[in-house]
């Protein structure tokens, strides 16, 4: 029976496989599967090498930043065993809190037709399944190898790297199985959702005060001033995840991570036994719990085979089940412009947290958080960082946010057509269905900016001019063209999934791949210059004040003011006007859009 399973899965990837080599046949995939060889090969394989390699990038990082290299940690092992050990912890407690669903084994619409009604015993279909997981972990292990293997503070090479990834993803998804019919279980007794979340939190708090009080007394978070180094931070890491009773909870974690850590083969053998064994402990347990699923898994399939086909027609949005009631995101009046019916439609296809009730609790948070670390001056330290961090968030969202927010016309391209009967000016609906992904990423935009309001706090002496009504200025001047920078940028990949139909539905709804990993490069590669061409002439606009002060010597706190309120109102006039024409263009795109002849080639 076994053999039979196997020779099932091997045949899936088999047909799988030849599927994506038959489709090199079209241009589109061709082009596609070229360029993103050559961006693994150029990135990733070519810098495959063994601890000499690394070694050497180490030391040239070491050579080109001494002040850097000398406030690291001589040693990142313990600390990233630690490190990483905890992070598992988390997601652990994450898997025994967040779910609520009943728990299911991912079977697929053909597996429950053609293997339930077999003469195959149910505990044998759990085996199936659980080892067919594997070979998603599998993939994801070879993924992060290429990352981790460039990393010079690591040892061993990229098979114990491999190797060692399949451990941890193998650990999680097993713990997560497991605690899913754990909790189905203990939901059957009448344990609540709400009750386990208290249960679990207090536990975790008990454990975390105990350590605490435990930890000894030299074994204190240093200070974060001017002085600050990484080493001391990691030996309280270590010593932190070594002082019980969190180390006990820790333990199977820094197991399951003894593989990836090895620094050399004999360790990597060394770690393999007790890895190992945490993994047969969590597969045994996972057997010994799916108990009656296959109701549970014939309600799994059905949904996700509605949400696969969804996908494939290019409806990528949420759905959620049409039996919970949500609340209307506002009151929708029957009279009206339609671009706000269109804004209304796509905030009900989002996730329900996007609301003015969440925006302001966040505010909330990041101003008393802000100002709390302020007050502090041990604590004071993480203010720069945070906002660094914040700042390279909010560019990654500027950039890269609008592939992922997709309620616009790329989400509704296949109603294409019953679009086009609306008695609407193609502009108005392209601006209408860009209003959600607007606002949203605006929102976190926003909170960004707050962020970085409160954390940027200059020092340095040739700095003064940036006074706190400056800063206030610029973040308000940012504030007011976040939503046109937004909107220029949406306009990029809604110009491309109507330009280039057959393409975009190829390279976002029909699996992976060299080829589609090649085809999303080239439109993240396009959007990105364009974003640069568009954004350029703005920026030069809002550039005229400055200039026109710096050549007056007017350095003073008005004439700042005044220059960065002119600027601000200058690159929003420009890019409401770029926006405008995209919209008169993009609109004329869509009126002309012929999807039969599109995307069937």
């Amino acid at each position: 029976m076994f053999g039979a399973l196997l020779y099932l899965r091997l045949t899936s990837f088999q047909n799988w496989l030849r599927s994506r080599l038959r489709r090199l046949r079209q241009p589109k995939y061709l082009v596609g599967a070229i360029v993103g060889v050559a961006y693994f090969y150029f990135f990733f394989f070519r810098g495959l090498g063994g601890p000499a390699t690394r070694g050497a990038r180490h030391a040239a990082v070491t050579e080109a930043m001494p002040a850097v290299a000398a406030a690291l940690p001589t040693d990142w092992l313990p600390a990233v065993a630690a490190g990483g050990a905890l992070m598992l912890l988390v997601f652990a407690v994450f898997m025994w809190v967040v779910p609520t669903e009943r728990a299911a084994l991912g079977f697929s619409e053909a597996e429950i037709a053609f293997l339930f009604p077999a003469p195959i015993p149910r505990r044998a279909l759990v085996h199936f399944r659980l080892l067919s997981s594997q070979f998603r972990s599998l993939v994801g292990a070879t993924i992060m190898m290429l990352f981790s293997n460039r990393w010079s503070f690591l040892g061993g090479n990229a098979l114990t790297h491999a190797i060692g990834w399949w451990f941890i993803f193998s650990a999680l998804n097993l713990h997560f199985s497991g605690a899913k019919f754990t909790l189905t279980r203990l939901s059957d007794q009448g344990l609540g959702a709400w009750r386990r979340r208290a249960l679990v939190f207090a536990l975790l708090a008990a454990v975390i005060a105990a350590t605490i009080a435990r930890l000894p007394a030299a074994a204190r978070l240093p200070a974060l001033d001017d002085d600050f180094s990484l080493q001391p931070v990691a030996t309280w890491l270590v010593t932190l995840a070594g002082t019980g009773p969190l180390a006990w909870l820790l333990w199977p974690g820094k197991i399951v991570m003894g593989p990836f850590l090895a620094a050399d083969t004999f360790r990597f053998l060394m770690a393999l036994g007790p890895a190992i064994l945490v993994i047969v402990a969590h597969y045994l347990w996972v057997v010994h719990t799916a108990i009656a699923f296959e109701d549970a898994s014939v309600e799994y399939a059905e949904k996700r085979g509605a949400r696969v086909a969804a996908w494939r027609s290019g409806d990528r949005r949420v759905h959620h089940p049409p039996t919970t009631g949500r609340a209307a995101p506002f009151r929708l009046s029957g009279i009206g412009r339609p671009e706000i019916a269109f804004f209304w439609k796509n905030l009900l296809s989002t996730w329900p947290y996007f609301n003015l009730r969440v925006f302001g609790a966040c505010v909330v948070v990041i101003v008393a958080g802000c100002l709390w670390l302020n007050s502090q001056p041990s604590w004071r330290g993480l203010l720069p960082g945070l906002g660094a961090l914040t700042l390279v968030f909010a560019i990654y969202t500027l950039v890269v946010g609008p592939q992922f927010a997709r309620q616009d016309i790329r989400g509704d391209l296949v109603h294409a057509e019953i679009l086009k009967s609306y008695p609407l000016a193609g502009w108005r609906i392209v601006l209408g269905e860009l209003l959600t992904p607007v606002a949203i990423l605006t929102g976190v935009l926003w909170l960004a900016l707050l962020v970085l309001a409160f954390t940027f706090l200059p020092g340095r002496t040739d700095l003064a001019w940036l006074t706190p009504q400056v800063r206030i200025a610029c973040v308000l001047g940012l504030a007011v063209n976040a939503p046109a920078l937004v909107g220029l940028q949406l306009l990029v990949p809604s110009a491309a999934a109507l330009l280039f139909p057959g393409w975009f539905q190829t390279s976002r709804t029909r699996g992976g791949g060299p080829e589609v990993v090649g085809q999303r490069m080239i439109f993240f590669f396009a959007q990105t210059l364009t974003m640069v061409l568009a954004i350029l002439p703005a920026a030069l606009v809002a550039a005229i004040p400055f200039a026109v002060i710096a050549l007056l010597h007017q350095t003073g706190t008005i004439a700042i003011l005044v220059s960065c309120t002119l600027g601000a109102i200058l690159m929003l006039a420009v890019l409401l006007a770029e926006i405008g024409c995209g919209l008169w263009l993009l609109g004329g795109w869509f009126e002309k859009l012929d999807l039969s002849a599109e995307l069937h080639p």
